[in-house]
C-alpha cells in the first residue's frame, strides 16, 4: 500500500483552523472530486479528522484520510495522510491527481485561516471548466517569488514568454497571485498560492479555463524555471 504524506503550517490556532477546515469544504476540497466531506468520518475537534474516502480509482475501493491539527508555537501544524493506495499501475493516476489535490487543498486551507482569501475561481463559470493544479518548492523566500511573479520586468527575465499574456488582477503580498490568461483559444486564470516552509517556498498553482492538454506541460516547466532563477 502507498501513502500520500503532507505537512504544512498555518499561523493560527488550531480552533481556527479547524472552523474552515470543516465549514469551507467548497474552498478547501476544490482540486479535489468532491465539494463536501463525506459521511463516513469520526471528528475530533479541533484536533483530527478522519474520513472514509471512496473516490479513489473509480471503483468501490475505499482509502481513508486522516488530518491532524497540533499547536505548535507560532501556530499549527497540519499533517495530512491519505492511506491504502494499491500499487497496481492502474492506481498511480488516481494517486497523482489526489497528491496534487491535496496539496492544493492544504495551500487554500493555509491561505484561507491566515487572510480569508479564497483562492478557487473568480467566476462560476470559470470554476466549472477544466482545471489544472501543480506544485513545486522554490528554495527562496516568498516575498522574492511574490516579486518575480507580479513584478513585469522581473517575469520577462525568466518566464520565457509563458506569461506575456497574463494579466495581474488580483494579489496579496507575499501569499496570493490572480493572472487573466487572455489566448486565442479562451480566457482562463491562473492563480497562484504561496506557502512559506522551512526550506522555501511552496508554490501551489492552478489554472482555471484549461482549454488543451498543453498545461500539464506548461505550468511544471514554469515552476522548474522560476525555481532556477531564484536560486
Amino acid at each position: 500500500m502507498e501513502t500520500i504524506h503532507i505537512q504544512s503550517f498555518v499561523s493560527a490556532p488550531p480552533q481556527a483552523v479547524w472552523d474552515q477546515l470543516m465549514g469551507r469544504p467548497d474552498i478547501v476540497l476544490d482540486a479535489l472530486p468532491v465539494q463536501a466531506w463525506p459521511d463516513q468520518r469520526e471528528e475530533n475537534a479541533p484536533s483530527r479528522l478522519m474520513v472514509r474516502w471512496p473516490f479513489s480509482s473509480g471503483g468501490t475501493a475505499t482509502t481513508s484520510v486522516a488530518i491532524a491539527l497540533t499547536e505548535v508555537s507560532g501556530g499549527t501544524r497540519i499533517d495530512l495522510k491519505h492511506e491504502g493506495w494499491h500499487e497496481e499501475p492502474g492506481w498511480q493516476d488516481a494517486i497523482a491527481g489526489h497528491f496534487a489535490g491535496w496539496l492544493q487543498a492544504v495551500a487554500a486551507l493555509g491561505l484561507l485561516v491566515e487572510s480569508g482569501k479564497d483562492p478557487r475561481a473568480s467566476s462560476a463559470v470559470l470554476g466549472g471548466k477544466e482545471r489544472y493544479f501543480a506544485s513545486a518548492e522554490v528554495q527562496a523566500g516568498a516575498d522574492a517569488v511574490f516579486r518575480s511573479l507580479a513584478d513585469p520586468d522581473v517575469r520577462a527575465r525568466w518566464s520565457d514568454g509563458e506569461l506575456d499574456a497574463a494579466e495581474l488582477t488580483e494579489s496579496l503580498e507575499g501569499r496570493f497571485l490572480r493572472f487573466a490568461l487572455r489566448r486565442e483559444t479562451g480566457t482562463g486564470e491562473l492563480v497562484v498560492i504561496l506557502r512559506r516552509t522551512p526550506r522555501g517556498t511552496h508554490c501551489a498553482l492552478a489554472e482555471y479555463g484549461v482549454t488543451d492538454r498543453s498545461a500539464s506541460g506548461r505550468w511544471p516547466k514554469l515552476l522548474e524555471r522560476l525555481s532556477r532563477f531564484l536560486q
